[in-house]
């Protein structure tokens, strides 16, 4: 557990960790910022592309609708110019002519009709007429054309076929410019091409087209067939509707009715208080729109997946140098493996950084050699000091147990070393020092030790002797011999020659031995040697 807890501790402690997380972050932020910044760009040009597309339909609708009422228009000019006044009184002969006319050309589907300025039929062609004194007095398309002499009027519902009827009149006059008759044209909006592109005509799955009386607030004609002849919303119901009625032309996004949204079009009618609207439901108008958030956010969440895998490859092998050396240095610091210099890979930031610590290293290893030996071994002559010597005693003492041998242990100190000092100085007894360890030096084994433990005080430790007392004291006695000779050629310290005597005291050890007696047994007998000879 606590493995595990250390693998998870380094895991988030990584820089590599970092990086990877730092880059979703970032790749995040970018993402957002690219999508807020793109969604709107993006709405803005697909919202100019629809709504000239929309304007482009509803022209097209508004173009459709004055090209039926100017062939009507025309159609009646050149009736009306076509008709004697002497024929108004000849009602047979002026219902032929008017049935010849409309067999000719019928654009008017309904009816073409004659009517006196009382309202009266007095000719008539087609099936939807009335007749009667005074029929027509009462209709509202009459009525306008008596009162105003407009040419269109406003479409209504037949009384007799219950369908809508479209009437255009124009009126006939005499010479002074009275009124006689007018005649009048009455298309059924069923099975006739008037206001084709608007009562049949579909903008994708959602898209309508209406006609509008923006004077009298009529639907004129719809797609949907319901709102023919139906109040259009009161004020404040649509917003770009109540624009529109205003004088307002173009396109917007506005909400229905319904509170379906919807982006249309609004294109004028020449010569008439009319209006096409051109119109869809913004969900279909901007599916698009959807489709693209949609690959935006398919390609963020991708690109957060691929981007952070293949930078998390490529950091994963780019830091492995990084990763083996932080590992070896974390081993070495736990004494798990020896200090020893980390590999370099490559020599880039990760190079550079590891053979500082290389170097660090070097020197560290430097300074620890250095306090070993000041630790372990005399800074004068180089011998190991009297902590390194106790240390290999007890270890020497270990191995005679173990192999049932003997070492013996000299303790020496020099004679006439003072007298070195006070008469030349210590530069002088420093020199005789030195001198007096390579002379021992070059008398002991390699396995022996010879060890500076005071002022002028040497040991030596003669290691895995013979088992045999005599035999060990011989080969003691013999490096005794050996070091009080070496000592008998003279020194010279600045032209003077000084002689040099040693004492030595000696104490054999076996596996029943301890350091402490040994120590004790050695320098008791060293002062003894040293009392005797200053006594001689």
């Amino acid at each position: 557990m606590i493995h595990d807890d250390n693998r998870f501790r380094k895991i988030k402690n990584s820089i590599l960790t970092r990086v990877v997380l730092f880059i979703c972050v970032m790749i995040v932020i970018g993402g957002c910022i690219r999508y807020y910044f793109s969604y709107h760009l993006i709405h803005s040009h697909l919202f100019n592309i629809v709504s000239i597309h929309q304007e482009a339909l509803a022209k097209e609708a508004a173009k459709e609708i004055v090209h039926d009422l100017d062939v009507r228009k025309q159609f009646l000019e050149k009736a009306v110019a076509s008709i004697p006044l002497a024929l108004l009184e000849d009602p047979t002969n002026l219902e032929k002519r008017l049935h010849d006319m409309h067999t000719f050309n019928p654009l008017f589907s309904a009816a073409l009709v004659i009517i006196d300025p009382s309202g009266t039929l007095i000719a008539k062609s087609g099936t939807e007429y009335q007749t009667g004194e005074r029929a027509y007095a009462q209709e509202a398309f009459f009525k306008s054309v008596l009162e105003d002499g407009k040419l269109i009027e406003m479409p209504f519902i037949s009384p007799l076929s219950k369908k809508v009827i479209f009437p255009m009149s124009l009126p006939i006059k005499d010479e002074t410019g009275k009124i006689r008759a007018f005649m009048t044209g009455l298309t059924y909006y069923e099975g006739s091409d008037v206001f084709d592109r608007v009562l049949n005509g579909h903008i994708g799955q959602t898209g309508d087209f209406l006609l509008i009386d923006a004077k009298r607030h009529v639907f004129i004609a719809a797609t949907q067939k319901a709102l023919i002849l139906k109040p259009t919303p009161s004020k404040g119901k649509n917003s770009l509707h109540d624009r529109a009625i205003e004088g307002f032309r173009g396109s917007g996004i506005t909400v229905n009715t319904n509170g379906v949204e919807e982006l249309s079009a609004v294109v004028s009618i020449p010569n008439t208080d009319w209006f096409v609207v051109s119109r869809i439901q913004t969900q279909e108008a901007f599916a698009m729109e959807s489709n693209i958030q949609k690959t935006l956010i398919w390609a963020q969440s991708i690109s957060l997946v691929v981007v952070p895998a293949i930078l998390f490859a490529f950091l994963f092998f780019f830091f492995k140098p990084l990763r083996t050396s932080a590992s070896l240095a974390d081993k070495m610091s736990l004494g798990e493996v020896p200090l020893t210099p980390l590999p370099i890979a490559r020599m880039d930031e990760v190079g550079y950084l590891t053979a500082a610590f290389n170097r660090l290293m070097s020197m560290l290893l430097a300074s620890q050699k250095e306090l070993k030996e000041i630790a372990h071994y005399d800074y004068l002559t180089k011998l190991p000091n009297r902590l390194l010597m106790l240390d290999r005693l007890e270890r020497a003492l270990l191995r005679c147990a173990r192999n049932d041998t003997r070492l013996a242990l000299l303790f020496m100190d020099l004679d006439g070393f003072k007298e070195i000092n006070d008469t030349l100085g210590h530069d002088a007894g420093d020199q005789a020092l030195v001198e007096v360890a390579k002379r021992f030096s070059a008398l002991i084994r390699k396995s022996d030790t010879l060890a500076r433990i005071g002022g002028d005080e040497f040991v030596i430790l003669l290691c895995d002797l013979d088992s045999d007392v005599a035999s060990a004291s011989n080969a003691a006695n013999f490096v005794a011999t050996q070091c009080i000779e070496a000592l008998k050629t003279p020194f010279v310290f600045k032209g003077n020659a000084k002689i040099l005597g040693v004492s030595i005291g000696m104490a054999l050890g076996d596996k029943a031995s301890t350091l402490d007696a040994m120590m004790v047994e050695a320098d008791t007998k060293m002062y003894q040697m040293k009392k005797k000879s200053s006594v001689d």
